[in-house]
């Protein structure tokens, strides 16, 4: 039964990307914009290997601590290209 406390934590990765990608979705273009979504697109492609052959729970542990600086990223961009 260990399988499924695993599946779901990937799910909650997966979730977080889509997450960040969505939000990207909503900002003007931009290079650092591009940037930030390359970089989710690429932790998108790890996250689907990862059904196939999950991952040590370091390496998903990793990659979460990476989409959650994503989102902070994220934070910071929507503060500075909202309303003024």
């Amino acid at each position: 039964m260990k399988r499924a406390p695993s599946s779901a934590k990937l799910s909650v990765v997966s979730d977080a990307v889509d997450v960040v990608l969505r939000r990207l979705s909503t900002l003007p273009s931009s290079p650092e914009i591009d940037e930030l979504r390359k970089k989710a697109e690429a932790f998108r492609i790890d996250v689907e290997g990862w059904t196939a052959a999950p991952p040590p729970a370091e390496d998903r542990d990793r990659l979460m601590k990476l989409v959650l600086k994503l989102h902070v990223d994220v934070a910071k961009l929507e503060r500075e290209t909202g309303p003024k």
